[in-house]
């Protein structure tokens, strides 16, 4: 059934979550008002005013005095001051209630204060009469003079912010929200997490094509987003297909006219013969080279944890082998990728920042200083881009030196084919310029664990340490 449901339109999960919503609410207030009694009104009656000043219990009602309500003795009456009024007939009404002259009895009160729209119908006294009885929402304070002269005052508490009944309407809110909340956040969790999952599928297919079909699951609306993706995924492999096999057939039929081309030259002058075959060498590389740019970053072999640092250290020392000034610092660094791929793009980095600048640092980043990336970078001190060149360094065929002289470059595609593998691998490929001159080129890539050895070759290690301490210890 739950399975059914996910399976459902995002509109009508919506709705159950909605009216499932309020029958718990109802429900929770239901049981509340079941098992709890009624709260007491926060008003006082003209008889609760009566029973608590009289020192004996009255005819009409058991002795019960509000432990809220203060009794005092005083030796002068209460008189109304600030917004408090006295009301003749209320106070002959209280003289009845106690027995007492009516000049024997005090009474004093704020008039009602009902917020709207809630009003009680406006008459002489300015509170609410219910069966001829005044009630008091608001403070009160009534006073009976004793035998001995002195008058026994009363007063009613300060009107809380908050009345009792208030607060029982807040708290069975709060409840109805606990009770709701967690099931608000399992159907959340279980909507989202399809959504997600679509999400980082579609990022994959955008930087790789050849990346596995994003999963038919969720909402109605989500499968067929879904099945769009993956149409659209399989249209552009077979596009890019067509277009390898055809760059791929056109190279193969220039490489026999090509082949003539230098035979037949053979026989030239040595000058012209040298300029023949530079140019058709020039060729074969803008060829190969579209070639390589084609198949670059979609194809890039078996992905397993590689260290960049090892990666970066074997190349450093080939390029020292062949006396270029290329350094290394840093330290590992653990991504995802495939090692081969990946030295590709360091090497055609190094590449253009020897082409440009003549020298290059290559620094590894660990992923504990740079959050979850891993950080390849090449340095140099060349003369750096403007910044409007900063990202269109990295386009097919756009070199930051304007000419198309072979001596200082190449055909504009190394830092294209290492942003594609790079893409390829999760990650993205940026330029800046470095401050005091030159370019930074990093390549920020999703870092992993440092893979653990196989556990024969723990056991094996550390049988091996055992053996050797052992030995130390008997020497």
């Amino acid at each position: 059934m739950i399975r059914a449901l996910r399976q459902l339109p995002i509109l009508p999960q919506t709705l159950l979550l909605v009216v499932f919503t309020l029958v718990a609410s109802l429900v929770v207030n239901f049981l509340l008002i079941s098992a709890l009694p009624m709260p007491r009104l926060s008003f006082y009656s003209m008889s609760d005013v009566a029973e608590a000043l009289a020192d004996r219990p009255l005819a009409f009602r058991a002795k019960r005095i509000d432990p809220l309500l203060e009794i005092s003795l005083a030796e002068a009456p209460p008189v109304a001051e600030r917004d408090m009024v006295s009301n003749a007939g209320l106070s002959s009404r209280l003289a009845a209630l106690l027995g007492e002259p009516v000049d024997r009895v005090r009474l004093v009160y704020k008039q009602d204060q009902s917020n709207w729209p809630f009003r009680y119908r406006e008459n002489e006294a300015g509170v609410p009469i219910r069966l001829g009885e005044a009630q008091f929402y608001n403070t009160v304070v009534a006073a009976v003079q004793l035998e001995n002269g002195q008058w026994r005052v009363l007063r009613s508490p300060k009107r809380p912010v908050i009345t009792r009944f208030q607060m029982r309407t807040l708290a069975a809110f709060l409840l109805s929200v606990l009770a709701v909340l967690p099931f608000a956040f399992l159907f959340a969790r279980q909507l989202t997490k399809p959504i997600r999952r679509f999400a980082g599928a579609a990022e994959a297919v955008g930087a790789d094509y050849a990346a596995p079909p994003v999963p038919i699951e969720g909402s109605v609306e989500l499968r067929q987003a879904a099945e769009a993706l993956n149409k659209m995924q399989a249209r552009l492999g077979e596009t890019m297909a067509e277009r390898t096999a055809m760059i791929g057939a056109i190279a193969h039929d220039l490489r026999t006219p090509l082949t003539r081309i230098a035979f037949r030259i053979e026989g030239a002058p040595e000058p012209v013969r040298r300029a023949v075959l530079a140019d058709i060498d020039q060729m074969r590389g803008m060829v190969e080279a579209s070639i390589g740019y084609i198949r670059s970053g979609h194809d890039i072999g078996e992905r397993r944890p590689v260290d960049l640092h090892e990666i970066a250290e074997r190349l450093v020392a080939d390029y020292a082998a062949m006396g270029q000034p290329v350094t290394l610092s840093g330290a590992p660094a653990w991504v995802l990728g495939n090692g081969v791929a990946i030295e590709r793009v360091l090497q055609n980095v190094i590449d253009n920042a020897l082409a440009y600048a003549g020298s290059a640092e290559v620094r590894v980043v660990p992923g504990a200083e740079v959050g979850p990336m891993a950080v390849l970078q090449v340095l140099d001190r060349g003369p750096g881009l403007r910044e409007a060149q900063l990202d269109e360094v990295f386009k097919p065929f756009n070199r930051g030196e304007p000419s198309r002289n072979r001596s200082t470059g190449g055909v504009g595609l190394g830092l294209a084919i290492a942003r594609l593998i790079v893409a390829a691998h999760g990650g993205a490929l940026l330029a800046r310029n470095r401050e005091g001159g030159g370019l930074i080129i990093e390549a920020r890539l999703p870092r992993v664990a440092r893979p653990q050895p196989p556990r024969a070759q723990r056991r094996a290690a550390g049988a091996s340490m055992a053996g050797e301490a052992a030995t130390g210890f008997a020497e």
